[in-house]
């Protein structure tokens, strides 16, 4: 395995906070686990599973999966043929957005890459960049190059193209007023849809709610915020949209198992002994 650990350098739209290239043996299992990044993996050779919302699905080569954080997740490499795959590992308040844009929208996110030569080179090309004094700059721009590619509309039919633009307009505007008092009936309006119609459309791309999806961004958020140890609760929870800070207690251990106070102290925890 061969991987490189990067500092973000303050970047907060997107960061690659890591990337490596591994030949799995035969089985070799990761998980079931729980990450706090995006990681996209991309298939060079072999076969393996991905296991994350209750769907399994198998992945050969020129296969793309999106492990998405706070979700619990597990991959296998095949037993006959093992896959070898590169991944990048990201973050940023731009990460949700792109990676719908990139066409990953599945309880499972899996795709095949569109163009599989150009996606084995961009990911064949990682470590390359190893030595390179400007690597984290480098690593974005292969990012951005990669997840561009992706999201390049292929010819799927008009109707399924105006379903996948009403829902990333939606996610969008969650994205940006996440902090804000905003509900179902806001959200529809901005897209200029009935609300009814706009839940069929999520349950259709995303299989979940505006609500369940909003309440996940709102979390997810409350994680990194809480991690900071810079806020009370209160304040964070003001800072996700959640004026009561009881109601924020209740919606976080609903949605991550755990207190907010008891996910700070495990936080603190991890800090101070080093824990990934």
């Amino acid at each position: 395995m061969e991987f490189i650990y990067t500092d973000p350098i303050g970047l907060t739209d997107l960061s690659v906070l890591e990337v490596g290239t591994q030949q799995c043996l035969p089985t070799m299992t990761f998980g079931p686990s729980v990450r706090d990044m995006y990681i996209l993996h991309y298939v060079h050779s072999g076969y393996g599973t991905y296991t994350a919302g209750g769907h399994t699905e198998q992945i050969g080569p020129g296969g793309l999966f999106l492990v998405v954080p706070d979700t619990v997740h597990t991959y296998e490499a095949d037993a006959d043929e093992p896959w070898r795959y590169s991944w990048f590992g990201f973050v940023g308040t731009m990460a949700p957005r792109l990676a719908l844009l990139a066409g990953f929208t599945s309880p499972t996110p899996v795709r095949e890459a569109p163009h599989s030569e150009a996606a084995a080179a961009l990911f064949a090309d990682l470590m390359s960049l190893r030595d390179e004094s400007a690597k984290e700059l480098l690593l974005v721009g292969q990012l951005y190059r990669i997840l561009g590619m992706l999201a390049v509309p292929d010819d799927t039919p008009a109707l399924q193209a105006d379903v996948g633009q009403h829902v990333r307009k939606a996610v969008s505007y969650m994205n940006a007023r996440y902090a804000e008092r905003i509900g179902l009936d806001d959200i529809a309006a901005y897209v200029g849809l009935d609300t009814k119609y706009l839940c069929r459309l999520f349950q259709q791309r995303l299989s979940m709610s505006p609500y369940r999806y909003l309440t996940d961004i709102r979390m997810r958020k409350a994680c990194r915020l809480l991690r900071r140890q810079m806020l009370s609760i209160a304040e964070v929870a003001r800072a996700v949209g959640y004026p009561d800070p009881l109601l924020f207690s209740r919606m976080f251990k609903r949605t991550i198992g755990v207190s907010p106070t008891a996910y700070r102290e495990k936080a603190k925890l991890e800090s101070a002994t080093g824990s990934p």
